[in-house]
């Protein structure tokens, strides 16, 4: 209830008079309760005065145990009925509510201002509590004993789909809901693209292979980059992996509390510029993470905010070669006391099997 406390606090700065949230991250990170959006409106709102759930009868058992207020409807009826939103004020939604409940919501209550939700959860989410680095901490734990155990398995012949398969099933025996996004696993010239999917490529000697990699444990994500070799690399590898080393461990020690963002991201695009790639950098350095793999602070040249005690992000500087390979080394990241903290134990040399 701290956290609602919180929001309410925001929401008056901030003039909103109803935050409402479907069965997202915020939801979860509000109440612990989790399910995936369906059909039926599932909502949670939140006045100065109030905080409830509207929810399909099924969810009231489970609702209830959570100690919050929950007004319930049954199929049939019409759930907005159930609720007292006085019309004409000022709203804030979900972001990723479903556009259909959106509609629905902007009929009834004809909301004389209407704001993203994120504008007042993102305050409150990117400065992570002792718990949730915790929790993320241990997750990672999980996301690297099964990465160590997954490169027993390489050999030539094997897919990039089938390493893929096997890390994601290490995760669960190890102790993970599940991932926080299907790993990728690409092999040879299938590296210079950094969000390719895992494919049935075959792997043969030589090549490099680059691990995307992330678990679900307790609610929250990890995420984390390392290159792997089948065999000695080549000069050409070993070059660029040092440029990207260098960047990537620079970036993060420049990462304390009071830079800017960009400023964080120009020193890793700046050193990987100084040796001739700053094209072949086609992304941001780094992303907020938490219970979403992807949330505020971002690393990137136009964000402009300041990283503060207590956030947590990824550093993660790439090279890619079209054609030919790409490099990239990803850690997470938070800041404690005014300093970085690396939340990794992965060494960060490639891995040659």
């Amino acid at each position: 209830m701290k956290r609602v406390e919180k929001v309410k606090e925001l929401m008056k700065k901030k003039n909103v008079d109803y935050l409402i949230l479907g069965p997202t991250s915020n939801m979860f990170y509000l109440s612990g309760f989790v399910e995936e959006q369906m059909e039926r409106p599932l909502l949670m709102i939140i006045s100065y005065w109030d905080t409830y759930f509207l929810a399909p009868k099924l969810y009231e058992e489970q609702l209830t145990k959570l100690n919050f207020n929950v007004i319930t409807y049954e199929d049939g009826e019409n759930p907005y009925k159930k609720i007292n939103i006085e019309k004409g004020r000022s709203i804030a939604i979900d972001d990723t509510l479903w556009s259909a409940f959106t509609i629905d919501l902007l009929e009834v209550f004809a909301p004389s201002r209407l704001v993203k939700a994120s504008e007042i959860m993102k305050e409150i989410r990117m400065i992570k509590e002792e718990d949730e680095i915790d929790i993320m901490s241990q997750g990672l734990r999980i996301a690297e004993k099964s990465f160590t155990e997954t490169l027993e398995v390489i050999k030539e012949g094997i897919t990039e789909k089938e390493i893929s398969t096997y890390l994601s099933h290490r995760f669960i025996e190890n102790g993970a809901e599940g991932v926080s996004f299907e790993p990728i696993v690409t092999s040879g010239s299938n590296t210079s693209m950094p969000h390719l999917r895992s494919t049935s490529k075959k792997i043969k000697r030589g090549d490099i292979i680059i691990f995307d990699f992330g678990v679900k444990y307790r609610g929250y994500s990890t995420d984390t980059t390392r290159v792997v070799s089948l065999g000695p690399p080549s000069e050409d590898v070993k070059k660029i992996f040092e440029i990207v080393k260098e960047a990537q461990l620079k970036a993060e020690e420049s990462a304390i509390e009071g830079i800017r963002a960009c400023e964080v991201d120009k020193v890793a695009r700046g050193i990987i510029a100084y040796y001739g790639y700053g094209d072949k950098f086609i992304h941001r350095t780094g992303h907020g993470i938490g219970i979403d793999v992807h949330e505020e602070p971002y690393i990137a040249p136009d964000y402009k905010r300041t990283i503060q005690n207590q956030m947590v992000f990824t550093i993660e500087p790439g090279i890619y070669l079209p054609e030919k390979f790409g490099i990239r080394i990803e850690d997470m990241v938070y800041v404690k006391s005014g300093k970085p903290v690396m939340m990794n134990s992965l060494e960060k040399d490639i891995f040659v099997v």
